[in-house]
């Protein structure tokens, strides 16, 4: 299944605000526990860049990023 460009980006774009919220509640958590507000937002920045890698991974294993197949189809 090919998707349009602008399909694409809208995945992209929950892709990114679903890693930004894992990340704000990852920090938020982690400073709850005790640790300084340095090492929150460093958690936060690790859970964003974990969650929007996972994100990006299944949607390109699904076809529904990137270009596949042969132009002519």
């Amino acid at each position: 299944m090919r998707l349009t460009f602008l399909v694409q980006v809208l995945l992209a774009l929950l892709s990114f605000v679903s890693s930004l919220l894992v990340a704000v509640v990852a920090g938020v958590l982690s400073h709850e526990a005790g640790a300084p507000v340095a090492s929150a937002v460093l958690y936060g920045g690790g859970a964003f860049i974990g969650w929007m890698t996972l994100c990006v991974t299944v949607l390109t294993a699904l076809g529904l990023l990137g270009r596949h197949g042969h132009s002519g189809e």
